[in-house]
């Protein structure tokens, strides 16, 4: 009865609420409504592939503080794990562990070794990515980088020449090609190879704009397959299920997540039930939520400027 009241509320038209708008009293009924915290990287901690946006380290401390749990939910597999965790605690006022950070490359590596894999793999995704898979002991099949296609005995030797894998993987490949779709494509004509997926962002932020995003080319490579892949990273249903899996203990309204993408982000996080922040320092504008409909999926609960709007007024 209970679930179906508070759906219910979920369905009705309702207006964001802006942080720096909301009283002293409002704030702490604010703290009060979540333990645990799910918090995007690039865009909300620090710009993208850049410095800390001011104010987002006090945040997170603030955020420690005040007991809340911290986990880091990043679809970045450009940086690696390690890179993530020290650039975190190249702030003298955090102290973030390993445990903390959810990793595409990661999660795939975790779902891989629960299932106990032991086959090749071919993997479209960033150096720091494949290594991550090597370092935990998986075979990855190698590309010719660099490679020209200059004739049709080339391409049938690109796409039907390599080694039969047992995994497709695919991220973020800024070296990807015509060629490598195909050849995952006629992998995965195997019933028994798996595909697997880490970001599936349509759009990824980059420079003053956005860019294609790694979910174009799995949806590309789904649609000529005809199979759907297991997607471990945002908006994926299978990394919706580890982190419920992980934060069992706290009902899915006691957390609270907080990103800059309306459709990566809030999208997903609003579908798992979760209350929402939108960060205005990433790849969404007041602009954008201002355009949603009052009942569109992807509007947030809350918006703030930057993270660091967390900060003002609290005790």
């Amino acid at each position: 009865m209970l679930r179906r009241l508070w759906q219910a509320a979920r369905s009705k038209p309702y207006k964001p609420k802006y942080i720096k708008q909301l009283s002293a009293v409002e704030r702490e009924k604010f703290f009060d409504s979540f333990d645990t915290v799910f918090c995007d990287c690039d865009g909300v901690v620090w710009y993208t592939l850049r410095d800390f946006i001011p104010g987002s380290a006090q945040a997170i401390a603030e955020l420690q503080r005040r007991g809340k749990q911290l986990t880091f939910v990043t679809n970045n597999s450009i940086s690696s794990v390690d890179q993530h965790l020290q650039k975190f605690n190249s702030q003298t006022e955090l102290k973030i562990e390993k445990r903390q950070i959810v990793h595409p490359a990661q999660t795939i590596c975790d779902q891989l070794k629960s299932i106990g894999f032991e086959g090749l793999i071919y993997c479209l995704a960033t150096p720091p990515f494949k290594q991550l898979l090597r370092d935990a002991g998986f075979r990855l099949c190698e590309d010719r980088e660099g490679f020209t296609i200059e004739s049709i005995a080339d391409l049938h030797g690109a796409i039907f020449g390599a080694e039969t894998v047992q995994a497709v993987v695919i991220d973020v490949d800024f070296n990807l090609s015509a060629t490598k779709l195909m050849r995952a494509h006629v992998q995965l004509q195997n019933p028994n190879c798996l595909f697997l997926a880490g970001a599936a962002d349509a759009m990824i932020p980059f420079g003053n704009g956005n860019i294609i995003g790694p979910g174009a080319f799995i949806d590309v490579v789904a649609k000529a397959s005809g199979r759907q892949p297991m997607v471990l990273g945002k908006p994926g249903e299978a990394l919706r299920q580890i982190l419920r899996d992980r934060h069992s203990d706290y009902p899915a309204n006691r957390v609270l997540f907080v990103g800059d993408s309306l459709a990566s982000d809030i999208g997903f996080a609003r579908a798992s039930g979760y209350q929402t922040l939108l960060v205005l320092t990433g790849g969404s504008s007041a602009a954008d939520v201002a355009n949603l409909p009052a009942d569109h999926a992807h509007l947030p609960d809350y918006v703030c400027d930057c993270l660091g709007d967390l900060c003002d007024n609290s005790e």
